[in-house]
């Protein structure tokens, strides 16, 4: 049984994946193997654990303000290069998980995920090195317009008097 989760977690939650899922299907290509088609259907999947068991009304809404909510955010990187967004997601999960604001369940499809993501972006590190300062800025602006949005509270932002 799964604890007990406010709309709000639920949304942080489905969020990451939610973000990566628009950079991942055009990175990914459909069909074209089996790993790519494994890493679409765990991103799938990842946005749709964190309303499991939730009445389908209200479930809707809740998929519908997440929605909402990543196309609001990544709206400034349309036009961009696509692993600048892909780069800027991965270093802001990264950062969420070192400082422990997002936990990956073993196992759940979001961590089976990200693992293989991560291991794609490790094989690209020609290409990662030459957008990366840029996606480190992003990253952070990311999180803390999330921050400025009720999400993910108390981490992102530097606090008052910290060196």
């Amino acid at each position: 049984m799964m604890p007990y989760l406010s709309d709000r977690r639920r949304i942080e939650l489905a969020l990451p994946a939610e973000m990566l899922d628009p950079v991942v299907r055009v990175m990914l290509e459909r069909g074209k193997n089996a790993e790519d088609d494994k890493c679409l259907d765990l991103v799938k999947a990842a946005i749709r654990e964190p309303f499991e068991g939730v009445d389908p009304a209200k479930r809707a809404k809740l998929q519908r303000r997440v929605t909402a909510l990543r196309v609001e955010l990544l709206a400034p990187y349309e036009g961009r290069p696509i692993v600048l967004t892909f780069q800027m997601l991965i270093i802001w999960l990264r950062d969420m998980i070192e400082d422990g604001t997002l936990d990956l369940v073993e196992g759940s499809a979001f961590a089976l995920a990200t693992d293989d993501l991560i291991a794609r972006v490790i094989q690209h590190e020609d290409l990662v090195l030459k957008t990366q300062k840029s996606a480190i800025k992003n990253a952070h602006k990311l999180r803390r317009n999330l921050e400025i949005r009720g999400y993910y509270p108390g981490r992102g932002l530097p606090q008052a008097g910290a060196a």
